[in-house]
C-alpha cells in the first residue's frame, strides 16, 4: 500500500510557496499611448481591461489563441486606476506584462479613462457617450472577430462599468457587424458560465510571469502568489457549473471560466452548448462555430 502525503507537510508547502518571492521578467517595452497597434491579417481578439493586470487574471483564452491558432490579441487598457499618483508606474508594468504575453496594447486616450462606473454614467452622460464613442471606434478600427470584457456582475465598479460601455460600443457597430463575445470573471463568479478553458503548466508560467510585472498591485494585494491556487479552484467550480451538477471533475489542473456568445443582430446571444476545452485540446471548433 502506497501511503499518502501528510496533510500538515502539503499545508506546510503550499504556505512556503507563497510567501517566496517570484521574479520580475526583464523584457524590452515600449511606451504606451492611445494609438493604435497596426492591424495585421491574424484573426484579432480585442479585451477591454478595466485596469492593469486584467489582461493577465483573465487573459488564459487570449494567451491560448494567440499560441495556438496565431491571432492577434490587442489588449486596450480601458482605465490606469484610480490612483493617480501610480498611473505613470502602472502604465510602465502593463507594458512589460504585455511584452511577456506577446500582446499588442494601446489606452483609449491618454492615460486611459477615468471613472469608468456606472455611477458616472447616470451622473454625466455626454461624458459617458463619449467614452463609448470611442470604445466604438477603437473596435470598428479593429475588426475584432472577439471582444473580450468582463461580465455584468463582477463586483468591481470599474469591471461592471467596462462591461457596459463595451456592450454599448457594439451596439453603435454597423447593423452587420458579427463577432464573438467573450464575458470574464475575476471578482465575482458569473452566474450561468458556459465554457472552461483549461491551461497547462507553460500557459499559466506565463500568465504568472507577466502577472509578476504588476509590481504595485501585487505589494498591495499578493494577486501573482494566489493566482495558481485562483485557476485550480475554476477546475473545481468549473467542472459542476459548466459541466453540470454531479459530474466527475475535468481533467485539467487549470481553468479559467467564461460565458461565450456571439454578438450578430445587433445583440449578444450566449451559446447554448456548454464547451470544456482541456488544455491540449484545440480551440478551433470554438472559435469556428
Amino acid at each position: 500500500m502506497v501511503s499518502g502525503a501528510n496533510a500538515s507537510d502539503i499545508i506546510r508547502e503550499y504556505t512556503q510557496l507563497l510567501r517566496r518571492p517570484l521574479a520580475t521578467p526583464e523584457v524590452a517595452v515600449s511606451v504606451l499611448s492611445d494609438a493604435l497597434p497596426v492591424r495585421d491579417t491574424r484573426p484579432c481578439a480585442l479585451i477591454l481591461s478595466p485596469h492593469p493586470d486584467d489582461e493577465c487574471l483573465t487573459g488564459g483564452l487570449a494567451l491560448r489563441l494567440k499560441r495556438e491558432l496565431g491571432w492577434q490579441i490587442i489588449n486596450v487598457a480601458v482605465t490606469l486606476g484610480s490612483n493617480g499618483e501610480r498611473q505613470a508606474a502602472r502604465q510602465a508594468e502593463l507594458s512589460r506584462a504585455c511584452a511577456v504575453l506577446g500582446f499588442d496594447c494601446a489606452l483609449p486616450v491618454e492615460n486611459g479613462f477615468s471613472d469608468v462606473t456606472v455611477r458616472a454614467r447616470d451622473n454625466d452622460n455626454t461624458a459617458w457617450t463619449k467614452k463609448v464613442a470611442r470604445i466604438a471606434d477603437i473596435i470598428a478600427h479593429t475588426t475584432p472577430q472577439a471582444v473580450i470584457m468582463p461580465h455584468a456582475h463582477d463586483a468591481h465598479p470599474a469591471h461592471i462599468g467596462t462591461h457596459h460601455l463595451g456592450m454599448e460600443a457594439l451596439v453603435k457597430q454597423k447593423n452587420d457587424f458579427e463577432c464573438k463575445v467573450i464575458h470574464t470573471e475575476y471578482w465575482q463568479p458569473q452566474a450561468e458560465p458556459n465554457l472552461m478553458i483549461g491551461l497547462g503548466e507553460t500557459d499559466v508560467a506565463a500568465l504568472l510571469s507577466a502577472l509578476v510585472c504588476h509590481v504595485g498591485e501585487n505589494s498591495r494585494n499578493a494577486f501573482d502568489a494566489r493566482f495558481p491556487a485562483y485557476l485550480i479552484d475554476n477546475v473545481r467550480r468549473g467542472s459542476e457549473r459548466v459541466g453540470g451538477a454531479g459530474v466527475a471533475s475535468a481533467p485539467m489542473d487549470f481553468a479559467m471560466l467564461y460565458k461565450f456568445g456571439v454578438w450578430k443582430n445587433n445583440k449578444f446571444i450566449p451559446s447554448a452548448l456548454p464547451r470544456m476545452i482541456g488544455a491540449t485540446e484545440s480551440l478551433a471548433e470554438l472559435v469556428e462555430v
